[in-house]
């Protein structure tokens, strides 16, 4: 499958995809995992396009991958993030100094990315895990341009973030 027939694919296949991972986050809190569900649903299955033979239904398959990730999302507790606001401990229990500035400087960090427009966040998110920006282009139903250009716009908004909540203190 060709980037381009993906990216139709992908157009055709969002709001279907997005009314079924709502049903699996009903609360208004929960709301953007199923945003998150979605485009991960639509990267795994652009990397599954290879696997793909003419008998198998690509809508079939996103709708049971996007089944998959909001059970996985689920069983996590909901957010990426909300690990990361976990209590970090050390042997027997006792906090340290540097454990606890590390768990201020994650929840910082949470914090500042649930600022972020959604589309910004998901976008930071994939090119720190590693995804080059014609991936993430394509996973976003973006031109690579305007990727680059939300990516440079999400760090900026980070470091700003971060700075604020850095001077508060």
């Amino acid at each position: 499958m060709e980037q381009k027939d993906f990216q139709h694919l992908a157009a055709s296949l969002r709001p279907r995809l997005m009314k079924l991972c709502a049903q699996f986050f009903d609360s208004q809190e929960m709301a953007y995992e199923a945003e998150d569900a979605v485009q991960e649903t639509l990267l795994r299955l652009w990397q599954h396009r290879e696997r793909m033979d003419d008998r198998q239904k690509p809508d079939a398959l996103a709708m049971l991958i996007a089944k998959n990730v909001c059970i996985d999302i689920k069983k996590r507790g909901g957010a990426w993030h909300d690990s990361l606001e976990d209590s970090l401990y050390v042997e027997a229990g006792e906090h340290t100094d540097q454990v606890l500035i590390d768990k201020d400087s994650r929840k910082r960090l949470a914090i500042a990315l649930d600022r972020l427009p959604s589309t910004q966040r998901r976008m930071l998110l994939m090119r720190s895990e590693g995804m080059s920006m014609a991936e993430i282009a394509v996973a976003c139903n973006a031109t690579p341009a305007s990727t680059k250009t939300m990516i440079c716009a999400a760090r900026k908004k980070m470091t700003e973030l971060l700075k604020i909540g850095r001077n508060r203190k």
